[in-house]
């Protein structure tokens, strides 16, 4: 994604691209979609990422209750009734129609909040990634591979990508786990054809919180949802999202600020399936909680 010697780069647009085109809706059925071969291995690393990223989920979950195993208090869910927050700078990548690696730009953040009543634990987290669309250097163009099947030639510029959920999560009271519903939705700056509008819907999932009176104490968080709607055009499509996030928080001295180091992962999956509409998002982040 550099440009050759002697051309001088240009700044990418960071307008996001109109909501009309001159694109039309094409004839072709959701159902009907098939992908080209250019694109099956373009999207090569996004499927070899599936399972690493469910891999991390279940390791960096087992290890949070690793940690605190044998702690009494943590199994009961300790409450701290104050709001916890926590800021990160995300250092990424995003696979998509758009992009193959998308690599986060510095605007890129991991943003949670969170409180805790003992029995009940609620909180609202949001992951944001901007990149530049695939390109080969200045003055070429992105391939957009289409989730209806056509591909569109668009000057390439900078996207962003927005995911917010909401959990309201009741205490298990085994090794501090809580399970609970979530909601979620998504943004982009990126419009049809080019992509979709906002996706949005309910789930369900596990989540673990660091103990914030402990020097070193694990976090972990695992939602699905089956069914987030939102529309492509005149149509409606729906997906298959998993998202993840987990970590560690160290605590810094005797205050209650603590460096956090995690990963947050989510996965899109078009129902019914097409390599076209599936996207990864691979989000290592450091920063602190308060």
């Amino acid at each position: 994604m550099k440009a050759s010697k002697g051309i001088v780069m240009r700044q990418p647009s960071t307008r996001p691209f109109p909501k009309r085109s001159r694109f039309q809706d094409p004839p072709i059925r959701v159902k009907d979609i098939r992908l080209a071969d250019d694109t099956k291995e373009a999207m090569w690393p996004a499927r070899m990422l599936t399972m690493k990223t469910l891999r991390c989920a279940a390791a960096c979950l087992a290890l949070a209750c690793v940690v605190t195993r044998g702690n009494a208090s943590a199994a009961e869910c300790v409450p701290t009734n104050a709001v916890h927050v926590a800021i990160a700078k995300q250092i990424g990548d995003t696979y998509n129609q758009i992009a193959t690696d998308g690599d986060d730009a510095p605007g890129s953040y991991f943003a949670q909040a969170n409180v805790r009543t003992g029995a009940f634990a609620f909180s609202v987290q949001s992951q944001y990634s901007q990149y530049d669309s695939q390109h080969a250097g200045a003055g070429t163009l992105t391939v957009v591979h289409t989730i209806a099947g056509p591909t569109v030639s668009v000057p390439w510029f900078v996207a962003t990508d927005r995911t917010s959920e909401a959990h309201v999560a009741a205490c298990t009271r085994r090794l501090g786990v809580y399970a609970g519903v979530g909601y979620l939705q998504t943004q982009s700056n990126y419009a049809y054809p080019y992509g979709y509008g906002p996706l949005r819907g309910l789930g369900a999932g596990l989540e673990r919180f660091a103990d914030p009176h402990r020097r070193l104490d694990g976090f972990g968080s695992l939602y699905y949802y089956p069914a987030a709607a939102g529309t492509y055009g005149s149509r409606r499509v729906t997906y298959a999202i998993v998202s993840f996030d987990g970590g560690f928080r160290w605590r810094l001295g005797r205050s209650g600020v603590g460096l956090i180091a995690g990963l947050y992962e989510e996965m899109r999956t078009l129902r019914p399936g097409s390599r076209a509409g599936f996207m990864i998002r691979d989000g290592p982040y450091l920063g602190f909680d308060f």
